[in-house]
């Protein structure tokens, strides 16, 4: 996979296209840069009928067994906010332990995907569906939420763009809920904003970061993993 992601770089640098914000010192600018960067590279075929969605599916089944379930399941899932699915190999696993799943992802094309795969009930799980700016969870109503999930999305995401989530995640979260988001950790080596240059995508956060979100909005951090030879981070949380 990291193999895959290296060839991918090639085809996006030194830019994504014409409409991409110049690079910029200024905080707003260079989120909504980052934010723009990740739509574009969303939609790439890497031939008329494969995405890296299609290539990164049969990974799952290890990757739930390894990272995610063991980390989650004592939680309550039963009213879940997945970040960024993609086209729903994460959804596939959640719904079994889930009566709602609200799937938000800034890329329109991933929402319909999922739409597609799992319509508004598959099995015994409801699906709700949000196309959101890229930062925030406005389409999420407060205190709604009994479990915060992502699992290889956060990992892109500069640093600026996670402040916002874990701002939101508090907002939405209920309390006695827990969260578990994988992220970058690759901030300490390079905190540059240019993710795209880094290996494997990898964005300019870091656990130390992540615990210095959850404590200035209110979440109380549980456990990190550092995973990937230091490259990522699982943080889990809650709110209490």
């Amino acid at each position: 996979m990291q193999r895959f992601i290296k060839s991918l770089q090639n085809l996006f640098l030194p830019k994504i296209n014409g409409n991409t914000l110049a690079i910029t010192e200024d905080n707003e600018n260079q989120m909504q840069k980052q934010i723009q960067e990740c739509r574009d590279t969303h939609d790439v075929l890497l031939s008329p009928s494969v995405t890296y969605f299609d290539l990164a599916e049969p990974a799952m089944e290890s990757q739930w067994d390894e990272y995610i379930y063991p980390n989650i399941k004592n939680f309550d899932l039963s009213i879940c906010l997945e970040l960024a699915p993609g086209h729903g190999r994460n959804t596939n696993k959640l719904k079994q332990y889930a009566k709602e799943i609200h799937l938000v992802d800034v890329n329109q094309s991933c929402i319909d995907a999922c739409k597609e795969r799992f319509g508004d009930k598959n099995e015994n799980c409801n699906f709700f569906y949000y196309v959101n700016d890229g930062h925030t969870l406005k389409e999420i109503g407060d205190n709604m939420i009994q479990f915060v999930y992502s699992w290889d999305a956060v990992v892109h995401f500069d640093k600026l763009v996670v402040k916002d989530y874990v701002k939101e995640f508090f907002r939405i979260m209920r309390l006695g809920s827990y969260g578990f988001i994988h992220h970058s950790n690759y901030g300490k080596i390079n905190s540059s904003s240019e993710w795209m240059k880094n290996p494997g995508w990898r964005s300019n956060m870091t656990a130390e970061l992540f615990v210095e979100y959850c404590d200035e909005f209110g979440l109380q951090i549980l456990k990190q993993q550092i995973i990937n030879n230091d490259l990522d981070c699982i943080s889990i949380f809650s709110k209490s």
